[in-house]
């Protein structure tokens, strides 16, 4: 799936999009159905920053709703419904309770009229309309939560996804279109008003002269502006978003309450993990992102102290991440901005730049709708509204593991796995990964290092198993299958894995083991 760069050079395209991202992928997707010359590049991995540590939710938005931005939460909806029907594999429904105790800065009555209006601007939705439930309704269906002074709660439902895996099938649909997408591949410069990459694995730079140029960095948005020649005031401040990962939890019903300071927090059942989520806190990322630090992992456990009867303790947060937003540049809580993406036009000396600020994972595919509208013109039939994402298609086998991690494309492992039955074994007992799983994120998926295919292919919610034996073994079926000169000393390349994850969790081990617990 990832070329070579220097495929690229000199090469004069319609549409250069940097950043892979969802919204670069979404973006590079649309814009290549529709027959553009279209190149998708990204300094790291596909979903290697935000796109890769959301709270996994493809959902309206019901704190939305209390802001008045109902075009926001229709559209999410809409959205959410097509995701739902779109990519089955992977996104699911997911039945929320919203509890509601004695005290509660925000009123009953109020989240019930939120969920009345959830539904209609829904419109005709597959997922079921919300539901009283009394206290003790409540405590039934989600054990553990907490009985002091909980007066009732609310059923609904919303949408849970797995974002990295979300991503990649994005870029799958780009390049499967057309697109050209270069991994590890960083913008570094200008020279004769074309851009200059920089190709991390054969050390070589590459220019490329594109119609169109659109900053999807994220976070980096800003830096790339700087590095083309763009001089303006910053156009994005970044809030910091951390969750943390318990281990799995009976039941299918997940928490989204609201806690005391009005911020809305989720507790999310996944196969592999319960996620605990988030924070938002401004912090100007300097680099590449970092993890959560003690203070916000302190704030989710004092979240579920008030959410659950009893918290869990601190050693048994098996995982945890930190994602950084870049919302728009203005003043105010960091809650409190909208999160409807727009783009800004700015000249550079090779053209226009377009930089992507804000934006929400659910409405990813109708955000590129509209913004290559706004650079292509209008299509008739924009060609993403009803084309299933890869593996979206065919019958569905929701008791085949292999299905819900890759839909469709499940039916090719199989036959794989028939064909040489060693690729069906596990490759780690600890992890429900196959031989096989390994192989097609490398040969098929565009992971070039051993961390991109053990993070963002094989993605499970606490994490790869740092086990040695697992590692080693995993990185010996890495080298009968690598694409990419890289990664070949084991040694290193698992030294570089553990680098990556202990970035990643940031101040949790020393916050575990703090607790004297």
């Amino acid at each position: 799936m990832r070329i070579d760069p220097r495929e690229l050079h000199r090469a004069r395209l319609d549409l250069l999009v940097v950043g892979a991202g969802i919204h670069g992928a979404a973006i590079a997707r649309e814009a290549a159905l529709r027959g553009l010359q279209v190149a998708l590049v990204e300094a790291r991995d596909v979903a290697a920053g935000t796109s890769s540590r959301s709270s996994r939710l493809v959902h309206g938005g019901l704190r939305y709703l209390r802001q008045g931005n109902f075009a926001l939460v229709r559209d999410a909806l809409h959205e959410r419904e097509r995701l739902l029907r779109l990519c089955p594999h992977l996104v699911r429904s997911q039945p929320m309770l919203m509890p509601f105790f004695a005290g509660d800065r925000t009123p009953r009555c109020l989240m019930r009229l939120g969920t009345f209006l959830y539904g209609r601007l829904a419109g005709r939705s597959t997922l079921p309309r919300a539901r009283t439930l009394t206290a003790d309704e409540a405590v039934a269906a989600f054990p553990g939560l907490r009985c002091r002074g909980l007066r009732s709660g609310l059923e609904f439902f919303d949408a849970v996804t797995e974002d990295a895996r979300l991503t990649l099938a994005n870029a799958a649909s780009a390049v499967a279109a057309g697109a050209r997408l270069a991994t590890h591949c960083e913008v570094v410069g200008v020279r004769d008003d074309r851009v200059v990459l920089r190709d991390a694995i054969a050390r070589a730079e590459v220019e490329v002269a594109a119609r169109h140029v659109i900053n999807a960095t994220g976070p980096r948005v800003d830096g790339l502006r700087r590095c083309l020649g763009v001089d303006g005031a910053p156009l994005v401040r970044l809030s910091r978003g951390s969750h943390l990962v318990l281990p799995p939890r009976p039941g299918e019903l997940a928490l989204a309450a609201f806690l005391p300071d009005e911020r809305i927090q989720f507790v999310i059942p996944h196969q592999d993990g319960t996620l605990v989520g988030t924070t938002e806190v401004d912090d100007d990322l300097d680099g590449d992102e970092t993890g959560p630090p003690a203070a916000d992992l302190d704030y989710l456990l004092a979240a579920l102290r008030h959410l659950l009867e009893a918290a869990p303790p601190r050693r048994e947060v098996a995982f945890g991440y930190a994602g950084w937003r870049a919302l728009p540049a203005r003043r105010g809580p960091a809650g409190a901005l909208h999160r409807e993406g727009f783009v800004v036009d700015e000249r550079w000396s090779g053209g226009v730049l377009h930089s992507v600020v804000g934006g929400k994972l659910t409405t990813h595919r109708s955000f590129a709708e509209r913004a290559v509208d706004a650079l292509f013109g209008k299509v008739a039939v924009p060609p993403t509204r009803d084309l299933p994402l890869p593996g979206g298609d065919g019958p569905r086998d929701v008791g085949d593991s292999l299905w819900w991690r890759h839909g469709s494309v499940a039916l090719g492992l199989h036959s794989q796995i028939a064909a040489a039955p060693e690729l069906g074994e596990r490759l780690c007992p600890h992890r429900p990964f196959l031989v096989v799983e390994l192989l097609h994120a490398l040969q098929v998926e565009g992971a070039v290092t051993f961390a991109d295919a053990m993070l963002r292919r094989l993605v499970h919610s606490q994490g790869p198993c740092l086990q040695p034996a697992c590692l080693r073994r995993a990185h010996e079926r890495f080298l009968t299958a690598c694409v990419w000169p890289v990664d070949g000393d084991a040694e290193a390349a698992i030294a570089a894995l553990r680098a990556e994850v202990d970035v990643m969790i940031g101040e949790l081990p020393a916050w575990r083991a703090a607790a004297g617990e």
